[in-house]
């Protein structure tokens, strides 16, 4: 049962007939932050069990008592010392919180639901739907919970529909920290053009495509993409993620070299749902820079999950972006000179060749980009794509 609840990738426990906990998922694992079998309370009952960091810190104190008491029906006949052992392995305030238990309960399968806790980030709602397991012969071997999402599943369905990858990069970053990162800010140069010229529905077909065909990009070079402002769009290429500096800084600016072109080819192939657009009207204009010291976290909010970061680079990469036209890519020393040979050469890069202006020495340099970031020194890496490469 363990095998086959493994491979579904969820958070799942197995008990013996008399409740004491004998396996806990690897999600399950992960997800409460206790990978060690003794916080989790291997071999004891569960009310015991229950009481280790590993379960006690993931639940809020209101699902304790209801939960117990919820249980405490179906697991007095089973455990020996019925009610009373179960009630003395709980502290005296809880347990003189949870209701006395009516009748037995034998049913073979019920639902429930937790109340969930991770870091510092609100409850969140978790289903559980438990079963007793029986042999062929009708007697009880074990019991199973597993818990998954209280969405239902016409909603999950669209979260499902994100990379699962990213995901689980996002997932690394629920507790903030320092973080090395090379980071990537890219935006349609053009959008105010384009959405006078076009209708509303147009203009959001259009949006939609360039900006699902950029997202597409950094997941596959395996970053993690932040804010969507409008059509602009900022991405992350971790270190930790990516193996060291070089790697991080290869990933930006592969992804960085490949958006324009993704971007464009994205928008023709709506033909003709959004009638012919000009190539300086759909320009994607990118910076890549990087930190060493981002600090980075999860923003959790009723409306949206996303990554942030904050630290000085992150601006700067933002103003860097802000002076490129004509789809540009101007890349940071930082960046480039984080490069190992290996890297270097597979992106056909010679950093000890390139030669660099300042932003404030950029044709389009805004007076905000020079008092943010006018010392930086950017190159111009690739070329703007041609309509012959963008349309293949």
């Amino acid at each position: 049962m363990a095998e086959q609840l493994e491979r579904t990738g969820w958070a799942a426990q197995l008990l013996d007939p008399e409740w004491r906990l004998v396996w806990v998922s690897n999600e399950l694992r992960t997800l409460i932050g206790a990978p060690d079998a003794a916080d989790l309370g291997y071999g004891r009952h569960m009310v015991e069990g229950f009481q280790t960091g590993g379960w006690m810190n993931t639940v809020t104190p209101d699902t304790t008592v209801r939960w117990l008491g919820e249980l405490l029906p179906r697991m007095r006949a089973d455990t020996p010392g019925g009610e009373a052992a179960i009630r003395a392995m709980l502290p005296a305030a809880v347990a003189s919180a949870v209701e006395p238990a009516a009748a037995d309960d034998q049913s073979d399968l019920w639902a429930t639901y937790v109340d969930f806790l991770q870091g510092d980030l609100p409850p969140t709602r978790v289903n559980c739907v438990a079963a007793r397991a029986r042999d062929e012969n009708g007697k009880v071997v074990g019991i199973v919970l597993m818990y998954g999402s209280s969405l239902p599943a016409s909603v999950l369905a669209l979260v499902a529909r994100g990379n699962q990858g990213m995901f689980e990069r996002m997932m690394r970053l629920i507790e903030p920290g320092r973080h090395r990162a090379a980071i990537l800010f890219a935006d349609i140069q053009a959008s105010g053009v384009l959405s006078r010229r076009l209708s509303s529905a147009a203009y959001f077909k259009l949006i939609r495509a360039a900006t699902t065909a950029i997202d597409q990009v950094v997941v596959r070079n395996l970053g993690i993409v932040g804010k969507h402002a409008g059509d602009g769009v900022t991405a992350f290429f971790l270190a930790d993620d990516l193996g060291s500096a070089s790697g991080a800084a290869r990933a930006a600016l592969d992804a960085a070299q490949s958006m324009p072109a993704a971007a464009y080819r994205a928008v023709l192939e709506l033909g003709e749902e959004v009638g012919p657009v000009d190539l300086r009207d759909s320009a994607l204009n990118v910076g890549v820079h990087y930190g060493g010291a981002l600090y980075m976290g999860q923003v959790v909010t009723g409306g949206r999950l996303e990554v942030t970061a904050l630290g000085d680079e992150v601006n700067e990469c933002a103003r860097i972006q802000q002076s490129a036209r004509d789809g540009a890519v101007f890349a940071s020393k930082d960046a480039l000179e984080r490069l190992e040979e290996a890297d270097a050469r597979a992106l056909g890069i010679d950093p000890d060749r390139a030669a660099y202006r300042t932003v404030a020495e950029l044709d389009h340099a805004t007076d905000k980009a020079v008092r943010d970031a006018g010392g930086i020194a950017v190159t111009r890496i690739g070329a703007p794509p041609s309509r012959s490469v963008a349309a293949r």
